[in-house]
């Protein structure tokens, strides 16, 4: 009977329960390691293959984008198509740049600089002139984006328009479009798809603007 354990075998019986509950510890200790390790390896595979974090610098796509804000690009497989924000790993400028895809391959471009409209394959391109209401508040987005201001300013990328986007390349501005340094600027010009690193899928700082992109 249990209760007839001479005080040895107590000790023995404590121990061995001690020893146990130990073993136990340990391996839930092991068990929850393996878990994080496990945890940080496919955090780190999805930010090297599927998804990266980027900084926006300076104000060429404001109002969407603002200097300083943190973005996470989707780079895999990824194809530019009209009118996705997007990073471009620039070697005529030699840094990261944030533009908006205007136009790709195959397509015509005409600027209208009087007018600071933009066409592509002859249609106006449809963006909104960013206006705050008489109350201050946010206007409402009635066109496929906002635009600070209408492309009125000629930076001698071509000597004359329209151009037509070589294939393999595209054509970008910045919603900015007098501040921005981009495809209309005799420095950037046309921008060739194997430096364009990703889309632009959300903004994640500053948190008060956490949230996808259009």
């Amino acid at each position: 009977m249990k209760g007839n354990l001479s005080e040895e075998e107590k000790n023995k019986e404590e121990k061995v329960k001690e020893k146990f509950s130990m073993k136990k510890f340990l391996n839930d200790v092991a068990d929850m390691f393996e878990s994080i390790i496990f945890s940080i390896f496919i955090v780190l595979l999805i930010f090297t293959y599927l998804l990266r974090i980027s900084d926006v610098s300076g104000p060429s796509m404001e109002p969407t984008l603002q200097d300083k804000d943190r973005v996470v690009i989707s780079p895999l497989c990824y194809e530019p198509k009209q009118n996705d924000i997007i990073i471009v790993d620039s070697s005529a400028l030699g840094k990261l740049i944030v533009k908006r895809v205007i136009a790709v391959g195959g397509q015509t471009v005409d600027i209208d600089f009087e007018s600071g409209i933009v066409y592509v394959d002859g249609e106006q391109v449809d963006e909104q002139l960013y206006v705050k209401n008489e109350d201050g508040s946010e206007p409402e987005l009635k066109a496929d984006h906002f635009v600070n201001t209408l492309t009125t300013e000629n930076m001698q990328a071509f000597e004359n328009y329209p151009i037509e986007v070589p294939e393999g390349s595209v054509f970008v501005l910045g919603d900015n479009r007098n501040r921005s340094k981009d495809s209309k600027h005799s420095e950037l010009g046309f921008v060739p798809e194997e430096e364009v690193v990703g889309k632009v899928i959300m903004r994640i700082y500053p948190l008060s603007d956490f949230g996808f992109l259009n």
